[in-house]
């Protein structure tokens, strides 16, 4: 019996210490990204295969591997992800997702940062230009 309790409290510690190493690790991530800043949605909008409704949402641009998380700024939960891919470096002063609409589907084309210029453009950018109506929602840098 004792043997049993034994086992079960190593396992329940080893399982603890890897979920404290990832915690750690994911804060760590957050800590390093090269930037942080806050949009809000008044209409529903598509990014990748993600579809976020309206509301406030958080955009985090990582420093190890460039990824972009979206998350919702209420209850923290990852809503859409995405590979940062720069196309050039700026000095724009403003932050700026850009979307495309077509009638009542609106989605996101690229998204333009201060101090990094455009990190994410979609596959096919002419598609997003051209045909439909282009709009512009400003990211706010978040304050440290």
């Amino acid at each position: 019996m004792k043997v049993k309790n034994i086992q079960h409290s190593a396992t329940a510690k080893l399982f603890l210490g890897i979920l404290l190493g990832v915690c750690f690790m994911a804060t760590a991530a957050h800590a390093n990204s090269l930037f942080k800043g806050t949009f809000t949605l008044t209409k529903q909008l598509q990014w990748g295969q993600a579809t976020l409704p309206p509301g406030q949402y958080s955009l985090v641009l990582e420093d190890n591997i460039p990824n972009i998380i979206i998350s919702d700024v209420h209850t923290g939960k990852v809503v859409a992800f995405d590979v940062a891919r720069p196309s050039y470096n700026g000095d724009s002063d403003d932050s700026k997702l850009l979307i495309t609409v077509r009638g009542d589907h609106r989605a996101v084309y690229s998204v333009r940062l201060a101090r990094f210029g455009e990190v994410f453009q979609t596959a096919h950018p002419s598609a997003g230009r051209g045909n439909g109506v282009e709009e512009a929602i400003p990211v706010q840098i978040a304050k440290k």
